[in-house]
């Protein structure tokens, strides 16, 4: 079955309900916490979409306001952006004042070469090293905004564990990719890896409903787009792990999509952010 309406309230549930069975078009009700999704067959998917239009068409002044999702921003998810990109600065300036900044990026640094030989947490610390203020100013407005955005759909939590994964992942593959002396730096592996998963997330959702299969790619070539136009920002940019971090975004988005209905509670949001704490810690400590 495909999804017809979700996050609907509960007069909008039994409009949606009294529609469609008047229309004797099959359909399934589920109901989440505060919330109820509406599923249709396939094959009755266009003639519910008929029945609806009809519906709103002869009821337009007292149409209640139906929609796919309700996305908010809330307050946590802002507090959670500006503490990210808090997090970042002091970490800059941390290292600028512990001595030799050049050797803090030899030792912490995505070196592939280093990585292939074990060294696998240098694919997390490289993600709070950067260059100069320049580099760390423009990733710390990336992952606020982008950051953020997929907070508000995943919940602050979780979308800060996926941000981070992803910009692992990305630096796992760039070092695969060089099998060299290659060293790239800087939290932009996550910011497009943010990127990637809000576009796999959102290509994802487009693609459970027929007549949408077109559509699904658009969030996909928009990130493909953004990635081309902030990712290769001059010669020392590294726009294969930008292109790592996103294609491993697309993955985890749509995978979230797959499986995630609604975003998880407080009780997981904790779980996930306390996960991100412990791999960043484990990572330094390993160094």
């Amino acid at each position: 079955m495909y999804i017809f309406f979700e996050n609907l309230t509960q007069k909008q549930t039994d409009i949606c309900v009294l529609v469609l069975s008047s229309s004797a078009v099959p359909h399934r009700i589920t109901k989440n916490k505060n919330s109820w999704d509406v599923w249709v067959g396939e094959s009755h998917y266009d003639r519910a979409r008929e029945a609806m239009a009809l519906y709103f068409k002869e009821n337009r002044n007292s149409l209640p306001d139906f929609s796919e999702i309700n996305v908010e921003i809330k307050k946590d998810t802002i507090i959670s952006g500006i503490i990210i990109s808090i997090m970042l600065l002091i970490w800059y300036i941390l290292v600028q004042n512990a001595g030799d900044a050049k050797e803090i990026i030899n030792r912490f640094g995505a070196s592939a070469v280093k990585i292939l030989d074990g060294e696998y947490y240098r694919s997390v610390t490289a993600l709070l090293l950067h260059k100069d203020e320049l580099h760390l100013a423009g990733n710390m407005i990336g992952l606020f905004i982008f950051g953020t955005a997929l907070c508000s759909v995943t919940g602050w939590g979780a979308g800060w564990l996926m941000v981070l994964i992803s910009g692992v992942a990305g630096n796992l593959m760039n070092a695969f990719m060089y099998e060299s002396a290659h060293v790239s730096i800087g939290a932009s592996t996550a910011v497009f890896g943010a990127v990637g998963i809000l576009a796999g997330y959102q290509g994802f959702k487009k693609k459970r409903t027929p007549k949408r299969l077109k559509s699904a790619w658009v969030p996909i070539a928009c990130g493909l787009a953004l990635l081309g136009l902030l990712g290769s920002g001059g010669p020392e940019t590294d726009i294969m792990a930008h292109l790592f971090g996103f294609f491993c975004g697309i993955l985890m988005g749509s995978l979230y999509a797959l499986f995630i209905k609604k975003p998880p509670g407080n009780f997981f949001q904790c779980l996930s952010a306390a996960g991100m704490v412990v791999i960043v810690y484990w990572a330094w400590s390993a160094g």
